[in-house]
């Protein structure tokens, strides 16, 4: 009883489905199952019992399965078989079907035990992978490339068709599914067949690698080569894919192309090579050169007819194992007679093999002289003669000639016929060229001649115009200067004879006076006749207002004293040279000559002195006196004529008092920089470049001569070296800007 119990728990804790029926009654009925079969079928034991399996059976069961099951039965044999069913709820399975017959200790039937096992998914995997297997299959054969499947152990899995007709090789090879039998059938067709077999044995050591390259066959056929590797998504190495894809046409075309793009770059080449380059020499040693690398042939030349027939080689590219032949001279005699019409009426000769060519002995005497076994030659014609020819020598065997290259030979020849041509036409012109230049040498020099001597006038009329303006200047400043010198002189005599004897009179006056004073303290009562005449005059006005006349009189003197100093100063008619001097007080001088136009009196303009701390400068006084004067002169004239409102420079503040700025500073190009700005009405702009030009004036006729701004531009710029500049626009005032460097200027600068 405790076997049966451990029995009775193994077949329920079982997955498998377990039935047993009854083979000695009629039909077999089922006398047990367990709970995996009703788990699996969806029928309970109550539904089951009693019945026999055909229940699970459906309409499209296979028969062949149903057969097996049926004569297992029979025989009383064990049977295994894989058919469909369907569960109560009438969703299809697939069962994995034991039957196995049971007998008693006689030997006789009693039961049939089935052992069920549901394997739908294993039946769906194994369905879906034979329908990928068809699709594949499909596709291999769909494929233009010829293609190959091998796993990982080298064995051909798959193939298809187009694969053994790209290579030739019989089914049956393929069948045996043996690479070292597929590899024999293959090598001996390719040109190459060790370097192909190094790399499937570097692959086949390095399986993750994938490969991509053509083979070339001997038949001339070329293929492209793709090998892949085959890897599961967890990187497991299934084997390899060979596709193979016949690309021979490719190639062909773009071998034609590539040797016509050759062509059209050697055509086009030469074709630029003669525009540019006049040098004939220059021009066919390149085209023997390009010719033979286009060809790849031994050797290439350009042979050259005399009058006489007679000829020598010209040019010649050569390769390194045959000998040169440039220079060589060559007597053909039958030439003339067999060829030289052939050849002027443009004919081309393709000579394959010289022995199989119907050639003259003579001719292949001669070609035989340069090893050539083969040769092209193409004439190179000047108008209706040959002026020579262009030829081609292969001297390591026959060859075949291909029309492409051919017609290149011939396209180029005509190219170096127009080169010849050309060559022959600019010949003929050098020599009326250098009749022309002849004489356009002597109409060169004859106008160089007159240029010269139009620069030489040129050039004594700047000199006559700049020795002008300086005598008007020198003789302008030397009267000036004479004058004001003379006046200062002359008023300097008196002046000092009357200063010393305001001295002398004022103690004269002081001692009278005291003793006036002592007159009166001691006799307070004087004579009728002293009454009498003080009394004409007020005494004590006199006694204080004299001493005051005589100090007045003292001011006055100093005064004109310091107006013929500062005529003197400005004059500086003894300070000719170079002098260091103060600047500023150049310019108070000048504004002391001037006060008569500045007096408040007479002129409402008003003087702002902004004076920086200058050092002193080494400069020509009298000349920069001179340049002041004209400055401040035209800012007066300026502002005395403006009546419109003006406005102060840089700041736009209303003005209307006139206004002149003067301004002093040391700039940070070590110069001194003087500023004379006034609120005028400005300078037009077309005229600004033209006021530093000698009589030139915006002035009415007999008020300026045009001089003053011209003389001073001199003074400053090739007497000192420095800069004057003039800023202005209309309606905003005129700023001049003096700069005088602080470093001696020593080499003035002329104008030539």
């Amino acid at each position: 009883m405790e076997s049966f119990w451990l029995y009775e728990r193994a077949l329920t804790a079982t997955n498998c489905g377990i039935v047993i029926s009854d083979a000695r009654q009629v039909d077999h009925p089922i006398i047990y199952c367990n709970p995996a079969f009703e788990k699996i079928t969806g029928y309970s034991q109550n539904e089951v019992i009693g019945r026999n399996c055909r229940f699970l059976q459906g309409a499209d069961t296979d028969p062949e399965a149903v057969a097996q099951i049926r004569q297992s039965l029979r025989s009383h044999q064990e049977v295994r078989v894989v058919l469909k069913n369907y569960r109560k709820d009438g969703t299809p399975f697939w069962n994995e079907l034991t039957i196995s017959p049971i007998q008693d200790a006689k030997g006789c039937l009693t039961h049939f035990i089935g052992i069920q096992t549901d394997v739908t998914e294993r039946h769906q995997a194994q369905e879906e992978l034979r329908r990928s297997n068809a699709f594949l299959t499909a596709q291999q054969e769909a494929d233009p490339e010829g293609v190959v499947v091998m796993d990982e152990k080298r064995m051909i899995t798959s193939y298809n068709r187009h694969f053994c007709q790209m290579w030739n090789i019989p089914e049956a090879v393929i069948e045996s599914s043996d690479r070292e039998k597929l590899l024999e059938c293959i090598l001996p067709l390719i040109s190459e067949p060790l370097k192909v077999f190094s790399v499937l044995e570097y692959l086949d050591q390095n399986p993750s690698l994938t490969q991509r390259d053509e083979i070339l066959l001997k038949d001339g056929r070329v293929f492209e080569r793709y090998l892949a590797p085959v890897r599961s998504p967890t990187g497991i190495y299934y084997g390899r894919i060979w596709s193979f894809r016949d690309i021979t046409e490719g190639k062909q075309t773009e071998l034609r192309l590539r040797q016509q793009a050759t062509r059209e770059k050697l055509l086009s080449g030469m074709n630029q090579r003669i525009r540019q380059s006049l040098n004939l020499d220059e021009v066919l040693n390149t085209a023997v050169t390009e010719v033979r690398h286009f060809l790849a042939c031994d050797r290439t030349l350009i042979y050259r007819f005399n009058p006489d027939w007679t000829g020598t080689i010209t040019v010649e590219s050569v390769g390194e194992k045959w000998s040169p032949t440039q220079g060589v001279k060559i007597e053909d005699n039958c030439f003339k007679k067999t060829q030289a019409s052939f050849y002027q009426k443009g004919h081309i000769s393709a000579v394959e093999d010289i022995y199989n060519a119907d050639l003259t002995p003579c001719h292949i005497k001669l070609l035989e002289q340069f090893q050539v076994h083969a040769n092209l030659v193409v004439p190179l014609l000047q108008g209706d003669k040959v002026w020579g020819l262009l030829i081609a020598h292969q001297c390591s065997g026959t060859r075949q000639w291909q029309k492409e290259e051919i017609e290149c030979l011939k396209q180029l020849s005509v190219q170096l016929s127009v080169a010849i041509q050309q060559a022959a036409l600019f010949e003929q012109l050098a020599d009326e060229l250098r009749e022309r230049q002849a004489a356009e040498a002597a109409l060169r020099e004859s106008e160089a001649n007159l240029k010269q001597k139009a620069a030489e006038l040129e050039k004594t009329l700047y000199e006559l115009k700049q020795t002008q303006l300086q005598l008007i200047q020198s003789e302008k400043m030397s009267s000036l200067g004479q004058l004001v010198a003379g006046v200062a002189h002359e008023l300097n005599n008196p002046i000092t004879f009357i200063s010393g004897n305001l001295t002398h009179a004022n103690y004269y006056v002081r001692d009278l006076l005291e003793l006036v004073q002592l007159y009166d303290q001691h006799y307070p009562q004087p004579v009728p006749e002293i009454a009498a005449l003080t009394g004409e005059f007020d005494l004590e006005f006199l006694k204080a207002d004299f001493p005051k006349l005589l100090h007045s009189m003292d001011m006055g003197v100093n005064r004109i004293r310091a107006i013929v100093n500062s005529l003197r100063n400005f004059s500086r008619l003894d300070e000719a040279d170079h002098k260091a001097v103060d600047i500023q007080q150049g310019i108070e001088n000048t504004l002391l000559i001037l006060q008569h136009r500045l007096n408040p009196e007479k002129s409402n303009i008003q003087l702002v002195k902004e004076y920086g701390n200058l050092p002193s400068v080494e400069c020509y006084p009298g000349q920069l006196n001179q340049v002041f004067m004209n400055l401040l002169n035209n800012a007066i004239d300026v502002l005395e004529e403006a009546e419109e409102e003006r406005i102060t420079p840089g700041t736009g503040e209303q003005f209307s008092t006139p206004t002149i700025w003067i301004r002093t500073e040391v700039s940070k190009q070590n110069s001194i920089i003087i500023r004379i700005a006034d609120n005028g009405s400005g300078i037009p702009q077309e005229l600004q470049e033209r006021i530093f030009d000698p009589f030139f004036t915006t002035k009415a006729v007999g008020e300026g001569t045009g001089l003053g701004l011209s003389i001073s531009y001199q003074i400053v710029v090739e007497k000192h070296g420095g800069k004057l500049q003039c800023f202005s626009e209309p309606g905003e005032g005129t700023e001049f800007v003096v700069e005088i460097p602080l470093i001696p200027f020593t080499h003035p600068v002329a104008k030539t």
